[in-house]
């Protein structure tokens, strides 16, 4: 009877075990040797249901014999057998839990990590602007205002012309400094949010690029306003992904259409030209690096492209919280 109890326990653990190693195939990537693993235990499952019909029909036949007694043996190390395949499976599924468990801390910990580098370069940015803007720009401003007040003094025709040389010097200088901090921190995307900077880049851009139609569409974007470090990133995603398009594309049109859903927002990159191949990334597109700041906030990255005039499309969907 001891024996019958034994072989039901060890029945009810394998069947345990047999469906545990099932259902971890998928996570062990389909190993062969785990398929031959969760094999053995189907069979050994099999192989106590026999031994309990046989041991049952025994038991009510009555017999008792050397036989018996060698078969009770055989019984006795399957039962210990199956007992030790079933601890050991559920043994492995605590350690495969306990690397994924550390695999996503690892994750997480390289999102934080990101994520502060990303605003550390945003202060330094942030920084530096200030200081161009506020330290460099009024001593320049300063220049301008004494050029112009020369300007008003009788000068002869070469000093005229020096004077006037000067004057369109420092006013580029001061035209530079502004679009340099304007790049490093920009003002605009600071006071009216992330659809309003992009745009106004995108008309800074148009004129340089001529042989190329750009179009921007926000829809429910005009007044939206979210987390600054979310603006920032997806900002410098969408603008790398525009400076990308115009280097690398060749293309006649780009679009950039942009929407809010709720708490979700989308943006979609998109343009018909020449296309490359995602797994062979061409030199300095830097779609790891877009791609590991729209993950460092939870983002969503899709990209679509084929060569040979396939063109490309990049789809960015982040929340806004």
């Amino acid at each position: 009877m001891v024996l019958l109890v034994l072989l039901v326990i060890s029945i009810v653990l394998q069947i345990f075990a047999a469906g545990v190693a099932v259902r971890l195939t998928r996570r062990t990537k389909f190993n062969s040797s785990w398929i031959l693993i969760t094999i053995a235990l189907v069979l050994m499952c099999v192989m106590r249901f026999d031994e309990f019909a046989r041991q049952l029909s025994e038991l009510t036949d009555g017999r008792t014999s050397i036989i018996v007694m060698r078969e009770e043996y055989y019984v006795w190390v399957g039962i210990a057998t199956s007992l030790c395949f079933a601890v050991g499976v559920f043994m492995v599924k605590k350690i495969l839990s306990y690397i994924a468990l550390r695999e996503e801390q690892r994750r997480n910990s390289e999102k934080r990590l990101l994520s502060a580098v990303i605003r550390a370069e945003e202060n330094q940015r942030q920084l530096i602007s200030k200081e161009l803007h506020d330290g460099l720009g009024p001593l320049l401003s300063s220049v301008r205002m004494s050029v112009s007040a020369l300007s008003r003094q009788p000068l002869d025709e070469t000093q005229k012309e020096i004077l006037a040389n000067t004057e369109y010097v420092v006013n580029e200088a001061v035209k530079s400094l502004t679009e340099i901090s304007n790049n490093l921190s920009p003002h605009i995307l600071d006071n009216f949010g992330v659809a309003r900077a992009i745009n106004t880049f995108v008309h800074k851009l148009q004129p340089m690029c001529p042989s190329t139609r750009i179009v921007f569409r926000a829809e429910g974007m005009r007044d939206l306003r979210f987390e600054r470090e979310r603006e920032v990133i997806l900002y410098r995603v969408v603008c790398e992904l525009i400076n990308n398009a115009l280097k690398h594309a060749g293309a006649a049109n780009l679009t950039i259409d942009m929407q809010a859903d709720g708490d979700r927002i989308s943006v979609c990159v998109s343009d018909d030209g020449c296309g490359f191949d995602p797994e062979a990334e061409p030199t300095g597109m830097g779609l790891s690096n877009i791609a590991s700041r729209i993950s460092s906030i939870r983002g969503e990255l899709n990209l679509d492209s084929r060569p040979g005039g396939g063109g490309t499309r990049v789809s960015i969907r982040i929340a806004t919280r």
